[in-house]
């Protein structure tokens, strides 16, 4: 590694910085993570850590109260945080800020002679706008709302960022498809936390399904739930864990015998709910690289997942799981459910390799490395 490279990690938000931040610092490329997270959440030596926690923490009280002022609340975080933190760079060599949290920072240190990246987890915003706008409209339910504030200052990092930092394929092109300079758009992959996640030693339970996402419609509930009622497999069920967009519980009519709910839950029982499920689902319209995926095969499960999803850069298609091409599609969901369902011995099978292939190819360590190496080229053709 480059001894010049300094990488300061701005994000407000955990998301997966916090884990990029770890990473960084075992390689010894970590000069700062610098966010609104409280020092004991973040898990870093204190030297390594700069917090401002004025307005996150008032966000996180109001909106218990006010979930209507979550808005104008999270642009007040980002204004606040985003002209604190340009204070807070030291003599970082590379900056990377999480998508639209930090672009005025980003503008500094680029013009100060920083490189700077802007980390995008997920597809171009305008493209994630389209995509969940098409299906609204095709299902006719509320647009998602896109607060312009944030679109805006992700358009403006797109342009002056040296470099955009993506999770996955899916994620690359939709950039390229909005006419940026594909060799700007770099790919990096996700890890998984392999000793954390792991599977259980007890039985799974039969016609067990889980799914780990928000309800709603960016993650494709409206397919899956679909999906679900049309299953050929008797004594199925369904686990939903996260938490509910509002109105999508009576929309989707979730009141049925063979469908839990949990609702948000810490992340020792999504691995519960991974350990004793028998297969994952994520059925999402959009999405950079889900976390979730690359933890449901350590969780030794066999994963079902749109194209969209990302998970691609983790499954090869009929080996440690299905991969539905296209936009999500119930008959084809179901499908696919109703294929592994019935056949117990190829879902073990689909979750040893799942497990075996995050062991060697998709820990965070490696993540880690592929990181700095990002890090390194991006920050040499700069000089």
């Amino acid at each position: 590694m480059n001894p010049g490279l300094k990488v300061a990690v701005v994000s407000a938000y955990p998301f997966h910085m916090v884990d990029q931040a770890h990473q960084l610092h075992k390689q010894g490329a970590l000069h700062r993570m610098i966010t609104s997270i409280p020092h004991s959440r973040v898990g870093l030596p204190h030297e390594f850590v700069r917090t401002r926690l004025r307005w996150s923490v008032t966000r996180r009280a109001v909106t218990r109260a006010m979930p209507s002022a979550d808005s104008r609340l999270n642009r007040q975080v980002i204004r606040d945080f985003d002209r604190w933190s340009q204070s807070q760079l030291g003599d970082a060599t590379i900056v990377n800020g999480l998508s639209g949290f930090a672009t005025n920072t980003l503008e500094a240190a680029a013009a100060r002679g920083a490189t700077v990246f802007c980390d995008r987890g997920s597809w171009h915003i305008l493209e994630q706008k389209r995509v969940l706008d098409e299906e609204a409209d095709r299902i006719g339910v509320p647009r998602v709302y896109f607060d312009p504030f944030i679109v805006d200052r992700e358009l403006r990092e797109y342009q002056f960022a040296h470099s955009i930092l993506v999770p996955s394929e899916p994620a690359r092109q939709s950039f390229i498809r909005r006419g940026l300079d594909a060799n700007r758009i770099l790919k990096v992959p996700y890890g998984v936390d392999v000793s954390a996640f792991s599977p259980a030693e007890g039985q799974r339970t039969p016609g067990a399904i889980v799914s780990v996402a928000t309800v709603g419609l960016r993650k494709g509930h409206q397919h899956l739930v679909q999906a679900f009622r049309m299953l050929a497999t008797q004594n199925a069920n369904l686990t939903l864990v996260g938490a509910i967009n509002p109105e999508w519980h009576k929309r989707l009519d979730l009141n049925h015998p063979q469908i839990r709910i949990t609702g948000p839950v810490p992340r020792q029982r999504v691995i519960r709910e991974f350990q004793r499920a028998s297969v994952f689902v994520l059925t999402s319209l959009e999405e950079g690289l889900a976390l979730v995926i690359g933890q449901a095969m350590a969780c030794g499960l066999p994963v079902i997942a749109t194209e969209a999803t990302g998970a691609s850069e983790l499954i090869s298609d009929g080996i440690e799981g299905l991969i539905l091409p296209g936009p999500p599609d119930a008959p084809a969901i179901a499908r696919a459910l109703d294929s592994l369902l019935s056949d117990p011995e190829r879902m073990r099978a689909m979750g040893a390799e799942g497990r075996s292939k995050v062991e060697k190819f998709g820990g965070w360590d490696r993540y880690g490395r592929q990181l700095v190496r990002a890090f390194c080229d991006s920050w040499s053709s700069a000089q």
